[in-house]
């Protein structure tokens, strides 16, 4: 059902999708669809958060191994470059539902409701980075946590990934190198790129050249 749902709403987009659309698709009764997900708005954040975590049970961000490893990072650039990597991949699954929960959100409460509490549980998770980099005393000493989290929220946000990757259509790979770096040099007091952070990285190698500039 889950699958089914995606790719109607992908395709064809939210308000033009109708359960029994999806149920016919996945040979199910439309009975079905509503006894295991009540509306098709709870069915949409079901499909958003199988496809975010890329696993039929998803945990929540916090509890991955990833995550945990990034908060406990032993430099401020190997924290950055692991929510760089991570990020990116939740945002390259889940990107194509982006319309249909903007679509849902304008008349679904519940809906809504479920997607600012994404948008808040991301701020928390990127401001544990902050912290985590003022914690190793490499944080900027103009920045505090809030102002440096502003700035990652921004830079490490939806707006950046689509503008970037789906419509300049960036490769992947290059918009992680960008993001890492740009953050490295927004945020770091060494803003010297370290190749150790992301020597076992998707986008290690495509940073740019070490430089002591910052910007």
């Amino acid at each position: 059902m889950v699958d089914s749902a995606r790719q109607l709403f992908v395709t064809q987009g939210y308000p033009a999708t109708t359960v029994a659309q999806i149920a016919a698709e996945a040979g199910v009764a439309v009975q079905t669809i509503y006894y295991t997900f009540r509306t098709k708005g709870q069915l949409l954040v079901e499909v958003v958060e199988v496809t975010a975590a890329d696993d039929d049970n998803p945990v929540p961000v916090p509890q991955r191994a990833w995550f945990r490893e990034m908060l406990s990072a032993p430099t401020a650039q190997r924290a950055l470059a692991l929510a760089v990597e991570h990020g990116t991949a939740i945002y390259e699954r889940v990107a194509v539902l982006w319309p249909a929960v903007a679509a849902a959100a304008a008349t679904d409460p519940d809906v809504d409701d479920y997607w600012r509490s994404v948008t808040a549980n991301r701020r928390s998770g990127q401001r544990g980075i902050v912290t985590r980099i003022a914690e190793l005393g490499d944080l900027r000493p103009e920045l505090d946590v809030e102002r440096a989290t502003d700035l990652v929220v921004v830079l490490a946000g939806h707006d950046v990934y689509r503008g970037l990757v789906q419509e300049a259509q960036w490769p992947v790979l290059d918009y992680k190198a960008w993001l890492f770096t740009t953050l490295v040099r927004q945020l770091l007091v060494t803003p010297t790129l370290d190749p150790r952070a992301t020597a076992d990285l998707s986008f290690a190698g495509l940073v740019p050249p070490t430089t002591n500039q910052a910007t």
